[in-house]
Parts: C-alpha cells; sequence; structure tokens
C-alpha cells in the first residue's frame, strides 16, 4: 500500500516543472459493463421474498454439497432437513440469526408514538442471539459445540453453509462440529492484463451541494485531469483509465434541517428541498463534465442520492446531468456495478451492504466484512432480511459466481486494502474506498499489479 498527498504548491515550481515535462497522453481504455445483472425488468411489488431466499439456496446447495462431500468424504450427506439421521451427519442451507435486539416493525411503530425519543444501538448483537439452519422443508436450531467455530456474533442470516455434526433428538438441536462456507469462486481470464501501468480511481461519498468547502473537490479534479500535483503526480493522472463514483455524490437538505426550521408550511418546505435537489445536480453535472471531458467515468448511486432505495439500485437517468450527459465517457450503471476494464473484472457496491453487516455482526477491521462476502459467495447476504432489496423470483442476483480482480465497497470511514488469493490461483484486491467529504481522499488501484494507493488532497 502507497499514500500520496496532495497539496497546495508553489505556483513558481509548478510552472517550472510543467516546462519541463513533455506532454503526456492517456492510453485508449476498453471498459465492458454488465448492465442486465443488476437491472429490474418487471417491476412488481407484490411478490413475497421466499422465493429470492429458495433460488439462493437452490443455486448454491449443489456447490456446498459437492464440497462439504470432498472435505468429509465418510459422513452421511441428508438431504433434507425434514430427514436427519441420528449419527454424525452434513447439514447444507441458509443461516438465520435470531437476535434479541433486532428492530421490530410494530415495536418501532410504538416508540414511535411515545414522546420519549427512540434510540437504537449501532451495533445490535447480544450474547442472547442464536442460528437456526433452513431449507425450503424446515428448520433446526444450531448449536457451535466444537472447538474452532466461529463466533455468532460474527455471522449473519441468509449465508448458505454446510455443517458437520449430530442431531439430538431430545433437544431437537444440531450440535454443530464444523462448519464450511462456499470460499472464494473460481476465477476466469479471459485476456491479457496491461503490461504497463494503468489506473482505476475509486471515489465516493462527494456529496456536492453542502456548504463544507469545495477546495478539495476542485483539487481531486484537478488531479484527474492533470492539472494537479508534481511531475509525478501528472504521471499517475496520465495513467489513470477509469473513474468510478461510488455513490453518494450529491447531498440534499431534508426536510428536518433545522435551517427550514421557520418554515411553517409543507409546501413551502417542500419548495426549498426541491431548489437544493436542483442546485446540487446542477453542481454536481459541472464536476462531472469536467472529468467525463478526460476520462471514462461510471456513475453509481447510493443511499443518499435520488435514487430507488432497494437494492439493487438502478442507474441514474442521464437526464439529469444536461452537461455530462453529452459525453459518452459518462455510464450511469447499477449499485451495484460489475464491468469489465482492461480485462480486469470489477464488482463493487456503495456500502450498504457493508454498513448493514456492520450492525448486525462484528468483525476487528471494517474489510474484514468486505472478505467475508467474498468467502460467503454473496455480495449482500442480510438483504432481504435487514437490508431492502427487489423480490427477485426467478434468480439471485448478489450471488458472487466469479471471483472479481477488485472488489471495492464505496463511502467507508477510511481507506484500507488488502490481497486475498483462494486455493486455486485466484487473486482479488479488496478496497475500502473512504468517504470524500470525510477524509478528503480517493483509492487508486494499479490494474497491472492490482497493488492500491490512498491519494489524500490536504490544504
Amino acid at each position: 500500500k502507497h499514500k500520496m498527498m496532495l497539496n497546495r504548491l508553489d505556483e513558481d515550481s509548478f510552472n517550472a516543472e510543467l516546462k519541463a515535462n513533455k506532454l503526456l497522453i492517456r492510453e485508449h481504455t476498453t471498459t465492458k459493463i454488465d448492465h442486465g445483472r443488476f437491472a429490474i425488468g418487471d417491476k412488481k411489488f407484490t411478490k413475497q421474498y421466499a422465493q429470492l431466499y429458495f433460488s439462493r439456496l437452490a443455486e448454491m446447495s449443489g456447490r456446498m454439497k459437492a464440497k462439504a462431500k470432498t472435505r468429509w468424504p465418510d459422513i452421511e450427506m441428508a438431504e433434507k432437513l425434514l430427514t436427519i439421521p441420528e449419527e454424525q451427519c452434513i447439514l447444507v442451507g441458509t443461516l438465520y440469526k435470531e437476535m434479541k435486539l433486532k428492530p421490530n416493525a410494530l415495536d418501532e411503530y410504538t416508540k414511535s408514538r411515545s414522546d420519549k425519543p427512540v434510540e437504537t444501538p449501532d451495533i445490535l448483537c447480544s450474547e442472547d442471539d442464536s442460528m437456526v439452519l433452513e431449507d425450503s422443508h424446515a428448520r433446526i436450531p444450531l448449536s457451535f459445540a466444537g472447538k474452532g467455530l466461529p463466533a455468532i456474533s460474527s455471522l449473519v442470516s441468509g449465508i448458505v453453509v454446510a455443517v458437520k455434526g449430530k442431531n439430538n433428538s431430545k433437544s431437537g438441536v444440531f450440535l454443530v462440529d464444523e462448519i464450511m462456507y462456499a470460499g472464494i469462486p473460481s476465477q476466469k481470464q479471459e485476456g491479457p492484463t496491461p503490461a504497463s501501468d494503468k489506473f482505476i480511481v475509486l471515489a465516493s461519498g462527494l456529496r456536492i451541494g453542502g456548504k463544507s468547502s469545495d477546495t478539495r473537490l476542485q483539487m481531486l479534479t484537478s488531479f484527474i485531469n492533470g492539472m494537479a500535483g508534481t511531475a509525478t503526480d501528472q504521471q499517475k493522472s496520465s495513467e489513470i483509465a477509469q473513474v468510478v463514483l461510488a455513490g453518494n455524490s450529491i447531498i440534499i437538505e431534508k426536510e428536518g434541517n433545522p435551517e427550514y426550521a421557520h418554515f411553517n408550511k409543507k409546501a413551502e418546505n417542500d419548495k426549498r428541498v426541491g431548489e437544493s435537489i436542483t442546485s446540487a445536480l446542477r453542481d454536481f453535472d459541472v464536476t462531472l463534465t469536467s472529468i467525463a471531458s478526460n476520462v471514462n467515468v461510471l456513475l453509481m448511486p447510493g443511499a443518499e442520492d435520488p435514487s430507488n432505495f432497494n437494492l439493487p439500485q438502478q442507474k441514474l437517468p442521464k437526464f439529469l446531468f444536461r452537461s455530462s450527459a453529452t459525453y459518452s465517457t459518462l455510464e450511469c450503471v447499477t449499485n451495484p456495478c460489475q464491468a469489465e476494464i482492461s480485462n480486469r473484472k470489477i464488482l463493487g457496491t456503495s456500502g450498504q451492504n457493508i454498513a448493514d453487516l456492520a450492525k448486525y455482526s462484528t468483525a476487528k477491521e471494517p474489510i474484514d466484512f468486505l472478505e467475508r462476502t467474498l468467502t460467503w459467495q454473496h455480495l449482500a447476504p442480510t438483504a432481504p432480511d435487514t437490508l431492502g432489496c427487489y423480490a427477485f423470483t426467478d434468480r439471485d442476483p448478489f450471488l458472487i459466481n466469479e471471483c472479481p480482480d477488485i472488489y471495492f465497497a464505496g463511502n467507508q470511514e477510511k481507506f484500507a486494502s488488502k490481497i486475498v488469493e483462494g486455493p486455486e490461483g485466484q487473486k482479488a484486491c479488496l478496497v475500502m474506498v473512504p468517504d470524500f467529504s470525510k477524509t478528503g481522499s480517493i483509492a487508486m488501484v494499479n490494474l497491472r499489479n492490482l497493488e492500491s494507493y490512498e491519494v489524500e488532497f490536504g490544504l
């Protein structure tokens, strides 16, 4: 990992370096976007979520059973949870986490009618949490009796697993000796990777439209366009092949803002909020135009952007950006997003999946959540239980069936990166993309060797 710090330069030294350097040319980059994977075609909101769990289990159970038989070849496999043998056996199913502190819709409504403020803890894990395994036929409580088993606090609902143990017929509890996850999926390389340095910029949380100073935002734009920094920084800028804006690009003033407290009529307040949205989009369009005029841009929606709430968030309509929409280099994509840049496969989200995992489970470092989702082969295992998503009935688009080269999550408290490798030679660069409005920094990943950098813009 490397860290670069960009500060304001002395104007004379900047001009001297600029004259001494030769013209830098940004090479053409091929980008392929999978628009269909996370697209919602038939938008019907009367469907039940049970079919999404069934689709998830049906697609993963085959690979889980094959992997379990390889790991435990002499242990009997139970085909259904309805017919569990009395001797030691293997079960495959979906985990469900019973949580005492998990919010209940009726309780939340009751509390909202109370005069006392509703307080919800940041982390909803407790010592009373327990795990249940279920398939399309039945469910059975689990007891983690073996050594080396993960803490219940590290697990969440929605993970498809295989467990080895023995059923206690008296208590009706399955005593788990070992647990197995799907593991890092296989990886395919369909073409040559870049032979020279070529970078992808990962940025999130620009939050344009707020009251914060835009000096660092101007520095970011200048850096991407090759108009800031030293000669070395400009060389790096010329090697930027793709910019990914991973959500929360604008900030919208909401009704609860104290600035609007003097508005007594809702219509007047709504008008003010509408003006705030228009102003934020206009300011963001200016920044987006500046970047898209120089480099390819993938624009993802985030939790705070004017998009649908449930995952997958659909791509923002280009008509919101009158100026930048005229550039073919701008591509509005879904959240999550899957693309291929210079034969490197990219997969990532704007961070909602990681934020939900951090609320309902624990980890030593935030990047551990990202690594777990890759090991579980699922982008958002807590959807639809605690994370809103569309009720797909024929597939689960959040399954990770192929290991990406770069796997990221946007809008994080700080930058972090990690290289993970699988038993079949898989290699992925995990990146926690910092929230730019809070940290003033972005992430850069070298497509040649998957090395990651943090670029911080200081004043």
